[in-house]
């Protein structure tokens, strides 16, 4: 009888060169269509589990059981999208969200419900995002007066 995580090992295995989320950066074409890896290439994923973008078991959401995930709503609330490992069957209620609000120690504390090794990967996300939101509000505020003044 083989283990979970022997299936999760061999799956890893058949998926890590060539899933849909893969991205290959820094490759050369051959003339046979291969193509040959340089050294100081990177493969990134954009896996919708995936907290960092980097291509690795660890981060490969799609293929955990449990998995958490940093997002932004509507460019300014900050949520957790959760695949807690329940209704492996059905692709679209695997996942949850939960709300989180504006601290990204909130987001953190979140994920580290779910999957404890990815918090400080999530935290760091959330800051970010709480960042790039912060910004982008002063920036189309700031907009928004200088095109009130021009009229």
């Amino acid at each position: 009888m083989s283990s979970p995580q022997a299936a999760f090992d061999l799956t890893w295995l058949l998926t890590r060169r060539n899933n849909k989320y893969l991205q290959k950066r820094g490759s050369i074409r051959m003339s046979n269509n291969k193509y040959l890896q340089k050294r100081g290439s990177i493969r990134m994923s954009n896996d919708p589990f995936n907290n960092t973008g980097k291509s690795t078991k660890r981060h490969a959401g799609f293929l955990q059981t449990k998995a958490a995930v940093v997002r932004v709503k509507n460019e300014k609330d900050i949520y957790v999208a959760v695949k807690d490992g329940s209704n492996v069957n059905k692709p679209a209620k695997q996942w949850s969200k939960n709300t989180t609000g504006v601290k990204a120690s909130d987001a953190s504390k979140a994920v580290a419900a779910v999957r404890p090794d990815l918090a400080d990967v999530a935290f760091r996300r959330a800051a970010k995002l709480n960042k790039t939101a912060k910004h982008v509000a002063a920036r189309r505020a700031a907009r928004k007066t200088a095109l009130a003044g021009k009229t």
